[in-house]
């Protein structure tokens, strides 16, 4: 089969609130029997940046692109850094897709990942779903399985960064709550790969300015929901968006495996569990979309940092918890945090794992991501 490819229109799209005069160099597409080759540098920018690339396709010469390759490989999808010598590789009749004439155009899209200084929501369909631990592998506190309803919501499909963070500070003219029930507590602390108060200012070290904020307390991550018309996620609104609207699913990005190639979890050979595969441990945060989304277009729901939710924690609330809406006990002394991190196994990145910090508390390890009701 002869296959007559045009190069003809090439996109590099930024989805950013500044340019960092990025482009896509030395493009070049060749052929070889039934297998497409992309190559191409990315240069310019900076070096933290993390870009999605992908391919669409046109068969009447670029008036329109209905064809989006699936099954590429390469460097292709999320996470994907700038530099040289970049490629990808496309079998088109793994698709059912036969490139026949000389009316194909290809086009090359890239966008920079989580750099908006806009909050980006996941809107997220309301409904009942069985909540707890559907594949009886967890500890007690989530054992007891229970029926919920939950209103449709809003979620951030990023966990908040480093970036967003500092910003909020500054423009607090704070790092302690101002006022309220919470006066005077502590929201963030300082951290290497964090955030530093330099010459009056909250900063992102640099290179970790899309990073996950960690450092934060309970405090800080609610008073930040607080100041811009958010709220924290309820335990329950956390776990049924973490399962794509309440789907028997193990891990947050629609899997039932954990690969460290997929999840930042430390997934070393001694942390291994059945349901995990062994592979490079981090050992730290990565940016932000440096993983495949789950279906829902919501970024390391599993893994990276553990997220703050909104409800008091103890360990038997299943066993008394309302159906409709449930917003955890009235009082307590942890919060609820989900989604395990860079630092834990595969067992603690599963979506129904609870676990709990004091909210006065920070980690190296702790972030959060925020709600929003789906009518605002």
């Amino acid at each position: 089969m002869q296959i007559f490819l045009k190069f003809l229109l090439l996109y590099f799209i930024i989805l950013t609130f500044k340019l960092y005069s990025q482009a896509f160099y030395n493009l070049n597409i060749t052929q070889l029997h039934d297998t497409v080759k992309i190559t191409y540098d990315i240069i310019g920018g900076r070096d933290y940046d993390v870009y999605k690339i992908d391919v669409e396709l046109s068969n009447d010469a670029g008036r329109t692109f209905a064809l989006q390759p699936k099954k590429a490989k390469g460097d292709f999808g999320y996470g994907i850094d700038k530099g040289m010598g970049k490629f990808i590789i496309w079998e088109p009749l793994t698709e059912n897709v036969e490139l026949k004439g000389e009316n194909y155009v290809f086009k090359l899209n890239g966008s920079i990942l989580g750099t908006s200084r806009d909050i980006n929501f996941v809107p997220i369909k309301g409904g009942s779903f069985t909540m707890g631990d559907n594949f009886a592998e967890g500890p007690t506190d989530e054992k007891e399985l229970h029926d919920v309803n939950l209103d449709d919501f809003e979620i951030s499909n990023f966990e908040v960064t480093n970036d967003k963070y500092a910003k909020f500070l500054n423009d607090y003219k704070s790092d302690r709550v101002r006022s309220g029930e919470f006066s005077g507590e502590v929201m963030i602390r300082e951290r290497e790969t964090g955030l530093k108060f330099i010459q009056q200012n909250w900063q992102p070290q640099a290179g970790y300015e899309y990073y996950p904020v960690i450092g934060v307390t309970w405090y800080g991550a609610n008073e930040f929901c607080k100041y811009y018309g958010y709220r924290l996620p309820t335990e329950a609104e956390w776990e049924y968006a973490a399962r794509e609207c309440g789907k028997t699913i193990r891990f947050g990005n629609g899997r039932n495996v954990a690969d460290p190639r997929e999840i930042n979890f430390n997934g070393s050979k001694t942390s291994a569990d059945s349901f995990s595969v062994h592979g490079e441990y981090k050992a730290r945060t990565t940016p932000i979309g440096q993983f495949a989304p789950n279906s829902l277009q919501m970024f390391d729901v599993s893994g990276n940092v553990w997220e703050w939710c909104q409800d008091w924690y103890t360990s038997n609330y299943y066993f008394h918890s309302k159906q409709d809406n449930p917003t955890g006990p009235w009082v307590g002394t942890y919060k609820v945090i989900r989604g395990g991190s860079w630092y834990t196994d595969a067992k603690s990145v599963r979506v129904t794992e609870r676990s709990f910090f004091a909210p006065y508390k920070e980690n190296g390890d702790i972030g959060f991501r925020v709600v929003r009701s789906a009518e605002n």
